[in-house]
C-alpha cells in the first residue's frame, strides 16, 4: 500500500485544501532551516484522544471518543483518532510575491485582538508579500460589502504598536454575514487568503465562507483563528485572552469578598461572561481563593442564593441568558 493510500486509511481530522491546485516551492527560510528551528512534516500527526479509560463509570468518561457540546452537555461529538499538526512547512504552495491576503474581526472584543492583527501582518511580510497587498477589513464580516467601510492597507508602520491598544484596530461586528456577497468580493478583489478571527459564531462563518469559495470554483484559503475569552472553542486548549479575562476577573472577585466579609453573613454577588462555559469563573474562583460558595447558572438570583450559608462568601453567576 502506499503513503498516500495508508494516509487516506487513517482516522484523520479532515482539512480542506488547495495543493491540487497550485504548485509547490521551497519556503524563504529553507536556506536556513527556518532559523535552525526546523519545519513541521506533512505527515506529523496529533492524537486528540490522550486518555484511555477504563470504563464508562470512569470520571470525564461520558464522551470518551469525542467532546461535549458547548451548548449541549448532553451532546457528544465523535471525533476521529488523529489530527494534522500545523507549523511551518518546508514547501509553500502559494508564491508570497503574488499573494492578496485579508484579515477580519469578527464578534465580541477580546484582549489579544491586535497583537493577532499584528502578527499576521508581520509573518505575511517576513514571507514576501508585498506590504500593500495585505487588506484590514473594517468592522467584521460586513465590512466586505458595506459600501461606508472600505478596507484598509495594513503595512508594518501601520500596525507598530497596535498590541498595546485594546480591542481591534479594524472594528468588529456581529451576525449576519452575506456569505454569497463576501464570496463574491473574494473573488472581484482577487484575494489569496482570509483570516477570519473570531469565536464560535466568527469560525461558523468561517467554515461557510470556505465551503462557499469551493462550491464557486474561487481559489482563496480560509483561515479561522479561535478567539474566545470564555474558552469554549473545540479543540483549542487555551484560546488568546482566556488568561487576561481570568486576571481582571480575580480583582471583582477579591474586591467581592472584602465587602461581604465586612457586614453580617454578607453576600457578594459577582457575574462573569462565560456563555454557555464556565471556565472562567473556575479559574478565577481558584486562583484568587475568594469564592467558597461554589458557581451557580444565573437563572434565578432567589433561588441561586437560598441555599447559600456560609457567611462572607461570594456567589457567581456565570451564565448569560
Amino acid at each position: 500500500m502506499s503513503q498516500e493510500a495508508a494516509d487516506e486509511d487513517e482516522d484523520l481530522l479532515d482539512v480542506p485544501t488547495l495543493r491540487h491546485m497550485l504548485q509547490p516551492r521551497d519556503s524563504p527560510f529553507a536556506i536556513d532551516n527556518n532559523s535552525g528551528g526546523g519545519f513541521v512534516g506533512d505527515r506529523d500527526k496529533v492524537r486528540l484522544h490522550a486518555m484511555a479509560f477504563e470504563s464508562e463509570e470512569s470520571s470525564g468518561a461520558t464522551c470518551a471518543d469525542g467532546e461535549n457540546n458547548t451548548f449541549d452537555e448532553d451532546t457528544c461529538l465523535i471525533l476521529p483518532d488523529w489530527a494534522i499538526r500545523s507549523g511551518p512547512r518546508k514547501k509553500i504552495y502559494f508564491d508570497p510575491e503574488k499573494v492578496t491576503a485579508a484579515i477580519v474581526t469578527c464578534g465580541g472584543l477580546c484582549p489579544g485582538l491586535n497583537d493577532v492583527v499584528q502578527n499576521i501582518v508581520f509573518t505575511l511580510s517576513d514571507y514576501g508579500v508585498p506590504e500593500d497587498q495585505i487588506l484590514g477589513i473594517r468592522y467584521g464580516l460586513r465590512g466586505f460589502y458595506e459600501r461606508e467601510d472600505k478596507p484598509i492597507t495594513l503595512t508594518r508602520r501601520t500596525v507598530d504598536g497596535i498590541h498595546l491598544k485594546g480591542g481591534t484596530m479594524l472594528g468588529t461586528s456581529r451576525g449576519g454575514a452575506n456569505i454569497k456577497e463576501i464570496v463574491r468580493r473574494i473573488d472581484l478583489w482577487g484575494l489569496d487568503m482570509v483570516f477570519v478571527i473570531g469565536g464560535n459564531g466568527g469560525n461558523a462563518a468561517a467554515n461557510a465562507i470556505q465551503q462557499e469559495v469551493e462550491a464557486q470554483g474561487v481559489r482563496c484559503v480560509v483561515a479561522g483563528v479561535p478567539k474566545s475569552i470564555d474558552n469554549d472553542i473545540l479543540l483549542v486548549d487555551k484560546c488568546f485572552g482566556f488568561d487576561t479575562a481570568v486576571e481582571e476577573a480575580q480583582g471583582a472577585l477579591l474586591a467581592a469578598k472584602v465587602e461581604a466579609s465586612s457586614g453580617y453573613n454578607g453576600l457578594g454577588i459577582v457575574k462573569l461572561m462565560g456563555r454557555s462555559s464556565g471556565f472562567i469563573a473556575m479559574q478565577a474562583s481558584m486562583a484568587s481563593g475568594a469564592h467558597p460558595a461554589g458557581s451557580r447558572p444565573a437563572t434565578d438570583a432567589a433561588t441561586a442564593m437560598a441555599p447559600i450559608q456560609n457567611p462572607a462568601c461570594a456567589l457567581l453567576c456565570t451564565r448569560e441568558y
